[in-house]
């Protein structure tokens, strides 16, 4: 179920990145409300400790980060607003703003080893320092809609943290892109 699950996703990414009219499902109620952590992939973390996993790329460099799971550092995460935003109207040529603010829950320093956008058209920002335990922090990523054609974009960010039991979050946002007058 989780690999079906994950090859949806996947292919939902390729067909967002190239298809500008098409949705992704994703809620598209309870923006302002405090929802759970969704789309978890950390039942290898949980039950593997020894498991190497490749946690991402540095753009800024050409090594890739590898770190073992460690169960004794697993927290807790909770999204403040929503992983999913509703950005509305967005003149094209315009750069967007995202934030999904979220809190530490659990009682061991929240590490955000690294944030990836769905396509190049989003600029996420990753988080540099830890978050101690009821500490809040953001997500920020910046949309260009300069090369994006008029109409509905559902785009993704993807937040890998020290967080069970979710330890991938996708963080989903929507925008209508229309031409500038």
């Amino acid at each position: 179920m989780k690999k079906i699950l994950l090859s949806l996703t996947a292919a939902i990414v390729i067909v967002s990145c190239n298809s500008n009219h098409k949705k992704a499902d994703t809620p598209e109620n309870g923006n302002e409300s405090i929802t759970s952590v969704v789309n978890s992939d950390t039942n290898q973390l949980a039950s593997n400790p020894e498991n190497k996993t490749e946690l991402g790329k540095n753009d800024n460099a050409s090594s890739t980060t590898v770190a073992k799971a460690d169960t004794g550092k697993l927290t807790t995460i909770l999204w403040l607003d929503s992983t999913y935003r509703d950005m509305g109207n967005v003149k094209k040529g315009d750069v967007v703003e995202i934030r999904f603010r979220f809190r530490n829950t659990g009682n061991k320093p929240l590490v955000i080893s690294d944030v990836t956008a769905g396509c190049g058209c989003t600029i996420p920002e990753k988080p540099k320092e830890p978050y101690a335990p009821g500490k809040e922090g953001v997500i920020r990523a910046k949309f260009d809609s300069q090369n994006q054609q008029p109409g509905e974009h559902t785009k993704y960010v993807t937040a890998t943290s020290n967080t069970s039991p979710n330890a991938i979050q996708q963080l989903n946002f929507r925008v209508f892109v229309v031409e500038k007058k």
